[in-house]
């Protein structure tokens, strides 16, 4: 199996392991610029006794985000610079780490929602995200006509498939499918947890209105058509990298320091992961960890929309999906590593993005029971 940090192609800052760079250094007279225009800290001072009290709130709120967005970008530069290593090193080194910082206070961030009651915690996400309503959030059903045929309907006679078909969703499938077979890279693996996804949907129907689906909704066009075309043309990406070898170091001048820089943005190569899941007992177990896991983050995304009012369009929603996506390309090599090192479970170590977005999925778990018996005592006897 390729390694995952063959340096060759890369420029020397990032080909050379070691303490003090260069680059460290511009890395912090940057950070330091940045903190100081985030800061505010060269403005003059506010007279704040000439501010009507709307005023005075207001500043207080717009001071409150600076502090936070300052805090954040102070902690993610020495997390760019001090972090874990990991396995991978495209685009850079400090990417993976910077990513690693953002799930930890994400992780954090999890820890003061739990600790917080479901309506100050709801103000706390409104404070991040002021277009959150404070009703909650309108969320489809879409079992409610199974019918395929409406003549009746004035629109069109397919408008319950028309309108399931147009729905943002779909896309959303296909999308979110693609990034899983970037991450898993293993079609067998990936099937079961498409598979094992729509009966949790059916178990979990009566709380979520988004899993209430039409047998033909969830078995043919989740599973049959957007998930397969999700895992296909993301197993496509993963065997056109697979092996590829960007490696420009050979040409001269200009235009080519451009297209070795350019050439980072890509991968030097990416594997296949082979899971092997029938190869005896544990293996299999420790797959079945792994769709398990994934399976919990799924859940957790819809339920903590359900408990919160988070519209799927929202910007904290998005957010969350990209930050897991991130650490999870990461954390899922460091497993696969884990247990398929030769030198055993025993004498490897799990990597920390591994740790870590075990630890975050199982802290999401613990914010949605403490928070969703509030929104599961609101739930009419129609949805049991």
């Amino acid at each position: 199996m390729k390694r995952f940090d063959d340096r060759r192609g890369l420029p020397p800052l990032v080909r050379r392991n070691h303490s003090i760079t260069s680059g460290s250094l511009v890395l912090l007279l940057v950070g330091a610029m940045i903190l100081i225009i985030m800061s505010g800290a060269l403005k003059p001072p506010v007279d704040t006794s000439a501010l009507s009290s709307s005023q005075l709130v207001e500043a207080r709120k717009s001071n409150l985000r600076a502090a936070l967005s300052s805090t954040v970008a102070a902690y993610l530069l020495y997390s760019a610079i001090q972090g874990p290593e990991t396995h991978m090193i495209r685009p850079h080194p400090a990417a993976w780490k910077i990513i690693h910082g953002m799930f930890v206070l994400y992780l954090l961030f999890l820890v003061f929602l739990l600790c917080q009651d479901t309506y100050d915690a709801r103000a706390v996400l409104k404070f991040l995200s002021p277009d959150l309503l404070d009703a909650d959030a309108d969320e489809r059903a879409y079992g409610e006509d199974c019918r395929i045929y409406t003549p009746e309907d004035p629109v069109s006679n397919f408008r319950v498939l028309r309108d399931t078909v147009c729905d943002e969703f779909v896309i959303a499938h296909v999308i979110g499918w693609y990034g899983k077979a970037i991450v898993l890279r293993s079609v067998p693996l990936l099937w079961c947890y498409s598979v094992a996804f729509e009966l949790l949907e059916i178990t979990f129907q009566h709380w979520l209105k988004n899993f209430n689906e039409c047998w033909w909704d969830a078995w043919i066009l989740d599973v049959a058509l957007c998930n397969a075309v999700g895992i296909y043309f993301g197993m496509m990406t993963i065997k056109f990298w697979e092996g590829a070898d960007y490696d420009w170091t050979g040409k001269k001048g200009i235009s080519g320091q451009v297209q070795r820089s350019l050439s980072v943005l890509a991968p030097a190569s990416v594997d296949a992961y082979s899971w092997n899941p029938t190869s005896s007992p544990l293996r299999f177990l420790q797959c079945a960890f792994i769709v398990v896991v994934c399976l919990i983050f799924e859940l957790n995304a819809f339920l903590l929309k359900y408990v919160f009012s988070v519209p799927p369009s929202n910007i904290l929603n998005i957010v969350r999906l990209g930050l897991w996506f991130g650490i999870a390309n990461v954390a899922t090599r460091e497993y696969f590593v884990f247990i398929t090192s030769s030198r055993g479970m025993r004498t490897t170590k799990l990597g920390s993005n591994a740790w870590l977005a075990i630890a975050v999925a199982l802290v999401e778990v613990l914010v949605t029971v403490k928070h969703v018996p509030l929104r599961v005592g609101s739930c009419t006897g129609s949805c049991v």
